[in-house]
């Protein structure tokens, strides 16, 4: 069957996926450049999301993100109930040398939506800055965090993922093969948590969990502990993750008493 028609908004909001650290400012030349759209529509895409304040016009035909974005920010960080939970439950630990990050799954990236705990690790004289904050998205098939959440999805989605990704999958190390890729989601699911080391930021080793609604299937996030490597041997890695699913188990509780609250 041929692929469904794109709407006009996607293709709009296609335009904010141009932005990033590396390029703050998009003009209509960019947009028709990256992603094919002729200049009348590409300035009439921009002229809506200006009038949206979503992106703010530049002189020269230039723009960047709009004040309407920062509006939406404050929104979410007020209601969304997994944030607010989570930064509850999270800011009540103790982390010593380690952070905790909460995660959810964002289309085909993992996005952190909060981090408790200090901004730089130490051990053995040297200071490694964590490369995780809230609004960072992450590859899907790196790090615990993100494996955590893969192994948790339905049936279905797990299948849909490996058919779409196959080549990222099997660069990733997790599965030259379906089966492969399966048998990896299976023995994390079965122990619980994930982890990984040096993945995302050089030196620091990350343990993950699941958050799970109060039913038990449904994914809510992951919510993970960073460490420097060398102070975290592998047999701390199960009582680490029990701590971890102490801890998301009191974050899924008080979402599910916030988000009852909003019905």
């Amino acid at each position: 069957m041929p692929d469904a028609p794109v709407s006009t908004v996607v293709r709009a909001f296609a335009v904010l996926d141009l932005f990033s650290l590396s390029t703050p400012v998009v003009g209509v030349e960019d947009v028709v450049r990256r992603l094919g759209y002729n200049r009348s529509t590409a300035y009439r895409y921009m002229r809506e999301l200006v009038e949206a304040g979503l992106v703010t016009p530049w002189a020269g035909g230039n723009y960047s993100l709009g004040a309407r974005i920062i509006e939406l920010e404050r929104l979410t960080a007020l209601t969304d109930p997994l944030y607010r939970a989570g930064r509850e439950t999270m800011d009540a630990q103790p982390h010593g040398n380690s952070a905790l990050l909460l995660h959810k799954l964002y289309n085909d990236k993992v996005l952190c939506i909060y981090k408790a705990g200090p901004d730089v690790l130490e051990h053995a004289g040297a200071r490694i800055t964590i490369r995780r904050a809230r609004g960072i998205p992450f590859p899907l098939y790196q790090g615990a965090a993100s494996l955590v959440m893969l192994a948790y999805l339905p049936p279905h989605q797990m299948r849909q993922t490996y058919l779409r990704d196959a080549a990222a999958i099997r660069s990733a190390g997790l599965g030259g093969d379906w089966e492969g890729w399966r048998r990896t989601l299976v023995a994390v699911r079965k122990a619980g948590f994930a982890v990984s080391a040096g993945q995302i930021t050089p030196s620091v080793s990350g343990v993950a969990v699941p958050i799970l609604a109060s039913d038990g299937r449904r994914l809510l996030g992951s919510l993970a502990r960073c460490y420097p490597s060398a102070t975290l041997p592998a047999s701390d890695e199960e009582a680490c993750a029990r701590e971890l699913a102490a801890i998301a188990r009191c974050t899924a509780d008080l979402y599910d008493r916030m988000a009852k609250r909003r019905a």
